[in-house]
């Protein structure tokens, strides 16, 4: 890869204008790039060349029955024929306006044009400031947006190369265009953070909207109360975005940096500020190294305060994406903010914690969960784990024996060697020790380890303290199950059975309620070759033989997906109030606290 850099835009993009008195007009365009140019972090040369976009690639999401009405309504003048408008959307935001065809192929041009030199290896960043018409659906227009020229880029790429696409939309406004175009896709993962769409357009964009089969999981939503800022948006994209992409293992990057999020933009609440979007800017590239080899494209999406925001938007992005500092700081004392009382601030917060803490359960693998946690211990208090010394056993497994540790520190790990079949979320199997070993120093977890007699690791089991704000994270003497992972060439030998077995049968574990919950342990399910019900009962044998009983829960990410399951063990020596405490959380709505405790 050459690691350069391109802007896809030109003059001919201003065509894409609805007009005076819009919104999205022409403007944005020279607004944008004109402070690029001033201050001498673009020129020609950094210019990426495309043409309009072809029909084959405009087919692969839009009907062509809307393709052909688009054509028909960019006349001038436009059709007398006001029910055929309204049947593709082309009324009211999204009125027809001469040629608008013609630049909504250019837009879609540009942004192919920028997943091809990615893709292909040409470039390592592209910025297509023009784009980002996430709203667009396959048979109609919507929100401003004639074509989805995302959706469009991404599902030529992932046809000409064998690749896996994480697409992130920062827009304020849901990306509903874009994941209704992948939404049975396992190619691609989509996630939004956006308003909420209990006040702000287009409505939707809420947890439960998850896909469908075979993509189940890789629609992703953080729906954000108004007047979230800056915090509020970083520590949601922090707690989803990072240790997605970690599960997710994609090969490239796209992004929608919508910044009608911004204080001053006229059609959202979320109140950020142009500090917001820089941190934004560096997470998102540091997250393409991290994960996709460097491989990102960014798309400029939604914008309306063309004077202050929007350019300066732009310009901090391109800055990011390209390397190049800007001349000087760009100052933030115009910026109006908007700050709740300190008792509405408190409660949105915990609206939106909350949300993150059902997005993180609902798509995140636990072995995710444990390695990302969502809050670390405050330095200096010690976790809840009760105190034995180390032990060391063995498994005589169909491929050899094995050795069994427990309260491995980090020290140990990363002297021993880990199996390539073990490859949850991190893409080298080289990484996979330094996963293991991040787990190990965490205060509040520790980590069991089977390795062979040569040192190769080959399953961990990882007990932890849930997450904070769960619903069983504030019962005493509670911890959980956060990972069961054996490499694929060991499976079916009782290895993991024996490890966990392994890993709860301390004495100390008997004073303590362990809990286990979630969807396909190892998020292989579909490499499997099991159906979803076949694969909960191998999951739920694991645990039967180290002591689980199963349990009924209303946890909606249990629900919604039938290889998961709720398991517990609740040592012999818990007290009965305890339990009872517990068995009472199971199930919200139960009459009696012990309603819940029902098997399956």
């Amino acid at each position: 890869m050459s690691g350069a850099c391109a802007v896809a835009a030109d003059e001919r993009l201003a065509a894409y204008d609805f007009g005076p008195g819009h919104p999205f007009q022409a403007g944005r365009l020279d607004a944008g790039l004109s402070l690029l140019r001033a201050a001498g972090v673009l020129d020609d040369a950094d210019l990426l060349g495309f043409g309009p976009a072809a029909d084959a690639d405009l087919e692969l999401v839009h009907d062509r029955a809307y393709l052909a009405a688009l054509a028909r309504f960019s006349a001038d003048p436009a059709p007398a024929d006001p029910a055929e408008a309204a049947r593709f959307g082309l009324v009211g935001d999204n009125r027809p306006f001469p040629g608008m065809e013609a630049a909504a192929r250019l837009v879609t041009g540009a942004t192919v044009a920028s997943l091809d030199a990615v893709a292909a290896g040409d470039l390592a960043h592209v910025f297509a400031p023009v784009a980002g018409l996430h709203h667009a659906q396959r048979d109609r227009a919507v929100g401003f947006c004639l074509v989805n020229d995302v959706a469009v880029a991404v599902a030529r790429c992932t046809r000409a190369w064998p690749l896996r696409v994480l697409y992130v939309d920062l827009d304020a406004h849901h990306g509903d265009g874009v994941q209704a175009a992948f939404y049975d896709d396992p190619r691609v993962c989509t996630v939004s953070l956006h308003e909420t769409g209990r006040y702000l357009f287009p409505g939707s964009g809420e947890v439960h909207e998850l896909g469908r089969p075979p993509g189940t999981g890789r629609s992703v939503n953080v729906p954000l109360e108004p007047r979230t800022g800056d915090d509020g948006v970083l520590a949601a994209f922090d707690a989803v975005v990072e240790p997605l992409a970690a599960a997710f293992r994609p090969d490239l990057l796209v992004t929608q940096n919508g910044c009608d999020g911004h204080a001053d933009d006229p059609l959202s609440d979320l109140t950020m500020s142009l500090r917001g979007f820089r941190e934004l800017a560096r997470r998102l590239h540091r997250l393409a190294h991290r994960h996709c080899q460097g491989r990102w494209v960014a798309t400029g999406g939604g914008g309306y305060d063309l004077d202050r925001v929007v350019p300066r938007a732009w310009a901090l992005l391109w800055s990011e994406l390209s390397g190049r500092r800007l001349p000087s700081r760009v100052t933030s004392g115009w910026l109006r903010r908007r700050p709740g009382a300190g008792g509405e601030a408190r409660e949105l917060e915990e609206r939106n914690q909350r949300t993150v803490r059902a997005v993180r359960r609902l798509v995140l693998p636990p072995s995710v969960r444990v390695v990302y946690p969502l809050a670390r211990r405050r330095p200096g208090v010690s976790g809840r784990l009760p105190g034995w010394e180390p032990r060391a056993g063995e498994h005589l497994a169909p491929r050899g024996p094995l050795v069994l540790r427990d309260r491995c520190p980090a020290s140990l790990l990363r002297r021993l060697e880990v199996d390539p079949g073990i490859h949850a979320f991190v893409r080298a199997p080289e990484q996979e020790r330094e996963v293991l070993a991040r787990i190990a120093e965490e205060p509040t977890g520790e980590v069991v380890v089977a390795h062979t007699p040569e040192g190769v690791v080959v399953g961990y089991v990882a007990v932890l303290d849930p997450e904070p704000g769960t619903r069983f994270s504030s019962l005493p003497g509670l911890l959980e199950v956060g990972a069961v992972e054996v490499a694929s060439g060991w499976r079916r030998g009782g290895v993991a059975g024996a490890l966990l077995r392994f890993a709860v049968e301390p004495d100390p574990f008997e004073d303590l309620i362990l809990i286990a919950s979630g969807l396909a342990w190892h998020w292989d399910l579909e490499q499997s070759g099991l159906s979803a019900v076949a694969y909960r009962r191998v999951l739920r044998r694991v645990f039967e033989v180290a002591g689980f009983e199963s349990f009924r829960t209303d946890e909606p990410e249990i629900a919604y997906h039938p290889a998961n399951l709720f398991v517990a063990r609740i040592g012999s020596r818990v007290p009965p109030a305890r339990r009872a405490l517990f068995t009472s959380r199971l199930v919200r709505a139960a009459a009696d606290p012990g309603e819940g405790s029902s098997g399956q």
